[in-house]
């Protein structure tokens, strides 16, 4: 169980891409181009996980959520604890995807800040509604890889 915490960051964002890229080729162009949104997915699993691990060994993201849940006396397994456990990992991740998107959609323009800053907002809310729905997905793939059968957690 020592790399639950490197497993579960994993699964949360290879979930989140699977949902998350073709929810925002349909909001910003109305459609979801096929093959091309597979190329866009496999883009951002291979950066968004390389980033995701970086981070997972320099800031404690699970510790931080678990915390986070903890001062609302979120009981481990509710849709509460879901939910706040949820807001802290797309808080962290909203900024850092935001940023890798927009650099592989437009490049470094000098505008390029002001894009993501007001990508944020629209960003935050679908990946949010998102985060929630995979969150028990990705708990239970992570118990599952990590051979622990630990139902206490899972909300599903």
């Amino acid at each position: 169980m020592k790399a639950f915490k490197y497993v579960i960051q994993f699964w949360f964002s290879f979930l989140m891409i699977i949902v998350v890229v073709p929810a925002f080729s349909l909001i910003y162009t109305g459609r979801v181009p096929f093959p091309g949104v597979l190329l866009e997915m496999l883009k951002g699993f291979i950066a968004g996980n390389v980033i995701v691990f970086i981070i997972g060994l320099l800031i404690p993201i699970q510790k931080l959520a678990e915390k986070f849940a903890g001062l609302f006396k979120a009981k481990i397994g509710t849709f509460v604890y879901n939910l706040l456990t949820t807001f802290i990992y797309v808080s962290f991740y909203v900024v850092i995807f935001g940023v890798l998107y927009t650099a592989l959609a437009i490049g470094f323009p000098p505008y390029f800040f002001l894009v993501v800053l007001k990508g944020i907002p629209l960003s935050f809310a679908v990946c949010y509604i998102a985060g929630v729905a995979v969150n028990p997905i990705a708990l239970k793939l992570s118990f599952w890889t990590c051979g622990k059968n630990d139902r206490k957690y899972s909300l599903i």
